[in-house]
């Protein structure tokens, strides 16, 4: 699918204050103090130079993914498109760019973490064939009180 004047280029740190900004406006999004500052998101890019994108349409961003491996299984972190960009294909063009750029560094896997309550998110993932497994439990440890 194209979109006329739509880009999709790897994430850089220069992206940051704009996607921050989507994330933190995005119902169903949980951001940690520490991992989604800029310097936590800087050190993420520079491991995970590769798996992250943003769609721009007239130099603007109105999406981005940022998802890393740790060379066995990728993982999405944050997954988000403007509400008035939505329902264009645009989120399903983001996953698959990270599909393929996992698969050339020869990852077979990938997973997301989504709230429950996040109805749109989980139907969103559901239709690209992410499945579910309602007998997990996801647990966390922070190593840092102040990243919560």
């Amino acid at each position: 699918m194209t979109i006329e004047n739509m880009t999709i280029e790897n994430m850089t740190i220069d992206d940051y204050d704009e996607l921050y900004q989507m994330w933190s406006n995005r119902h169903g999004m949980t951001l940690r103090a520490i991992d989604d500052s800029q310097d936590g998101i800087e050190k993420f890019l520079q491991r995970n130079p590769q798996t992250n994108f943003v769609c721009r349409m007239h130099g603007k961003i109105i999406g981005g993914i940022l998802c890393g491996h740790d060379g066995r299984k990728g993982c999405i972190y944050h997954a988000v498109v403007q509400e008035q960009y939505r329902g264009r294909g645009i989120g399903k063009i983001l996953v698959e760019r990270v599909m393929t750029s996992l698969k050339k560094e020869r990852i077979t896997k990938i997973g997301i973490v989504v709230n429950a309550d996040n109805l749109s998110g989980n139907r969103f993932w559901e239709s690209l064939g992410f499945e579910h497994f309602p007998e997990l439990t996801y647990r966390i440890f922070p190593l840092h009180g102040g990243n919560t």
